[in-house]
């Protein structure tokens, strides 16, 4: 089973955001261009600001979302994550430039699932300037954007250990009486064991470890399901050779 990573390796979030249109047309309806517009979503501030709790609102059909790298970053995944079940038509685009003609588009249509979901474009997009776009009908419950190349964790089964702790703990006072207090939600970890690591894959952990640390989650597919975690602890590289190394991924679950 394929197990992958995917976090924001190209800083979405501290990208510059804007609202406009996506115009439809072309013999085959296969031409995106996209038009400035002001005030055609609410809170599209909400889209990069580690909140998963807060919607965009008002992304209606051919609304867009212009998300503003700085400079031209190599992405092959959108990652979007939903508080609901969504059944509408969402498109990632990218450009070189703030308005015009769209010079990639990739279409997903189908029923989005509660948590996050991964658009993957058929190649490497190399832009600096990125859209998301709604087709067909009303956006609503989408929380957070981010976008990224994906990381493909070289590990199999034999070196993942999945934990799931009791949904309660016991302490003691200082006379030695115990009492137990129940938690609401049982959170899995996992530990993944990375026997081998190139220096580019250490390099992409790192940045893991930068822009995410503990506090800002990200999707984990373990090969059938995505999964929001954060990082449990901080990752530590030991050298098997020269320029690979090994360590240990340990992924908390996030509620």
């Amino acid at each position: 089973m394929a197990h992958k990573l995917y976090f924001d390796t190209v800083d979405t979030i501290g990208a510059i955001l804007a609202d406009g249109t996506i115009a439809i047309s072309g013999t085959h309806d296969e031409v995106r261009t996209y038009s400035a517009a002001t005030n055609t979503l609410t809170n599209e501030s909400y889209a990069t600001d580690n909140n998963l709790t807060t919607a965009i609102t008002g992304w209606g059909d051919t609304d867009a979302l212009r998300l503003n790298l700085g400079t031209a970053k190599t992405i092959n995944f959108a990652a979007l994550y939903f508080t609901s079940t969504e059944d509408v038509e969402i498109e990632i685009h990218a450009h070189s430039a703030i308005t015009g003609v769209m010079s990639e588009s990739k279409r997903q249509a189908e029923d989005f699932s509660v948590g996050w979901n991964i658009i993957n474009t058929p190649t490497d997009w190399t832009y600096k300037i990125l859209f998301v776009s709604a087709n067909g009908a009303t956006l609503d419950n989408l929380t957070q954007i981010y976008f990224g190349q994906a990381f493909d964790i070289p590990v199999d089964g034999a070196g993942i250990t999945i934990e799931k702790p009791y949904n309660s703990f016991v302490s003691s006072t200082y006379n030695n009486t115990e009492f137990s207090n129940k938690i609401d939600t049982e959170l899995r970890q996992w530990s993944l064991q990375v026997p081998i690591l190139t220096d580019a894959n250490k390099t992409s952990l790192e940045t893991l470890m930068s822009v995410h640390k503990n506090t800002r989650s990200f999707a984990y597919y373990d090969g059938s399901s995505y999964h929001n975690v954060r990082l449990a602890k901080p990752l530590q590289f030991n050298q098997v050779a020269t320029n690979a190394f090994s360590t240990t991924i340990t992924l908390q679950e996030s509620p």
